[in-house]
């Protein structure tokens, strides 16, 4: 978008004219719940979790043999658990002392959802002008989370606290924060999606730009969808694809 922003402000390769548009992030930590399980508790300690401890429960609405009707797509959960003194003891003075040293292990869940693409969703370089410390002009983000993600983590809260609960969790706690941040998952993908139409797209299946033969953007800009896992190893899988489609287009001459 910068490279052509003096000579065409839709940007270069963009005449398809969604260049920046249908901009996702993961939803996360936006639902779930945690729970404590008193008669696992260990040694208490004032550091964070001894790894590994991560929990990972794949994706169970809208999957293929069931279909989920209060949204489309899905959520896994990402968590762990850790053993440490109960901040929340009762009392004072030292019935809160005997209280604080009693080890808890907890345990969270935190959903992480899929963002469905909209061009709504859109970043562009900012119409004011303003510079960033380098001279480099900045990006202005217009990104919101629509009612499917909303919905999404009402759901996240319910079905988390469901399976604190069938594990045997105590004092279990579910949240729900629908206005949550858009960028907390630091997952920002699809600005420069791929598809088969120039029209409609700005990249190819190889992530070769339509419009600009020798222009290869090989990140996470060219997602279509974001499904609800961590995008780094389809980034690589992608890249590595499109530099030996590229080399042998190098090969040939064609580039």
């Amino acid at each position: 978008m910068n490279s052509a922003s003096r000579q065409n402000a839709g940007g270069l390769g963009n005449s398809s004219g969604v260049l920046g548009h249908y901009l996702m992030d993961h939803l996360w930590v936006a639902g779930g719940a945690s729970g404590e399980f008193p008669e696992i508790a260990d040694k208490a300690t004032m550091g964070g979790p001894q790894r590994p401890d991560g929990l990972y429960v794949i994706r169970f609405r809208n999957t293929k043999d069931k279909k989920y009707d209060k949204f489309l797509r899905g959520y896994g959960f990402q968590g762990g658990g850790s053993t440490s003194f109960n901040w929340r003891a009762p009392g004072f003075g030292e019935e809160f002392k005997k209280g604080f040293r009693d080890p808890v292990t907890s345990v969270g869940l935190a959903g992480f959802g899929e963002c469905l693409p909209r061009y709504e969703n859109f970043v562009e370089i900012d119409p004011s002008g303003q510079l960033d410390a380098f001279g480099i002009p900045v990006l202005r983000i217009q990104m919101s989370w629509g009612d499917n993600e909303r919905a999404m983590v009402a759901d996240m809260a319910e079905s988390g606290a469901e399976m604190m609960d069938a594990a045997g969790a105590k004092n279990i706690r579910p949240y729900a924060i629908p206005d949550r941040v858009p960028g907390y998952g630091i997952h920002e993908i699809g600005v420069a999606r791929m598809g088969e139409d120039p029209k409609t797209s700005v990249l190819n299946q190889f992530q070769q730009a339509h419009d600009v033969a020798n222009l290869f953007v090989m990140d996470g800009a060219g997602f279509t969808s974001g499904a609800c896992q961590n995008p780094t190893l389809t980034i690589m899988a992608l890249a590595v694809r499109s530099t030996d489609y590229l080399m042998d287009e190098m090969k040939k001459g064609s580039l």
